[in-house]
């Protein structure tokens, strides 16, 4: 798989070379996933085992109790195939790699951790809004996997290269046009097997919705910061400067207050007043 240099590039077959930041993130799922096994399995494995993992999936009855697993739960795939972390894997390595470099590491790290805990959130709202007559789709308590954070990539990667192609199930040419209803179809096929997703039903839709904000440059979720930033600083009226918008006036005012007076002071003294008080020598031979 090449990287386009324009969007409108074609992604052909082949290999990306991964950042450090995705290589992290590849590696700890791996690792994550064969430790969650092996503790399922084999040691100490059974009910124990089970309950150790448990420390690290998603309970929506007990989010209040252990919050982290808003984060951890992507991390944590199947102990009893390893198919489910052999997507994920795939999924990411292939559409993550050029959002790192678009992106850099450290955002597209955040934009990871963001979209699983959306869509754990998003889950946990349901839960507590749809009655428990609607049916045992909305009442899933708990949830693990990373299908949140492939939603989102691929949903991201489908507005970042709008008009690039990749191939889809490395057969098809799409575009990434077509890869975002392409990936928004498959959540909806989540919800008709919604029992053989460990990350829930509504997870996926909460990943869509974090790759829909925060992908872009600048991603919505940004330009309404910057929006509703900018209508705050206009209210200020005459008193808005360049400086109040840079923070520069408040860290002035700090160092002002510091000091107890004025920055500039005027001192006495100089050389001419020096040359004023001095005699003239009574040996003049040496003067030129």
């Amino acid at each position: 798989m090449r990287r386009p240099e324009m969007d409108g590039g074609m992604v052909m077959g082949g290999f990306p070379r991964p950042g450090r930041a995705l290589k992290a993130v590849l590696i700890t799922l791996f690792a994550v996933s064969v430790a969650g096994a092996v503790i399922f399995n084999w040691a100490p494995g059974g009910a124990t085992g089970e309950r150790i993992l448990r420390w690290f999936m998603c309970d929506l009855n007990l989010v209040l109790v252990r919050p982290w697993t808003l984060l951890t739960s992507g991390l944590i795939t199947s102990p009893q195939e390893v198919t489910h972390v052999l997507y994920a894997l795939i999924g990411i390595y292939f559409l993550g790699s050029s959002l790192e470099e678009r992106w850099g590491g450290a955002r597209f790290i955040r934009f990871l951790l963001v979209s699983v805990a959306a869509g754990n959130l998003l889950s946990l709202l349901l839960n507590l809004l749809v009655p428990a007559s609607a049916g045992a789709i909305f009442h899933r308590s708990l949830l693990f996997g990373p299908g949140a954070a492939i939603a989102a990539t691929a949903i991201a990667w489908s507005r970042e290269h709008a008009h690039s192609q990749v191939r889809l199930f490395f057969v098809l040419p799409v575009t990434g046009k077509i890869l975002f209803w392409v990936t928004i179809g498959f959540c909806v096929l989540g919800l008709i097997y919604y029992q053989s997703n460990p990350e829930g039903a509504f997870s996926p839709f909460g990943g869509v919705l974090a790759g829909i904000l925060l992908s872009g440059s600048p991603s919505p979720a940004r330009s309404a910061w910057l929006r509703l930033k900018l209508a705050f600083l206009r209210r200020k009226g005459p008193t808005l400067s360049a400086e109040s918008i840079a923070g520069l006036d408040r860290t002035r005012a700090k160092r002002s207050a510091k000091v107890g007076g004025p920055t500039l002071r005027v001192v006495k003294g100089g050389m001419d007043d020096e040359l004023k008080d001095r005699k003239p020598p009574t040996d003049k031979r040496y003067l030129n």
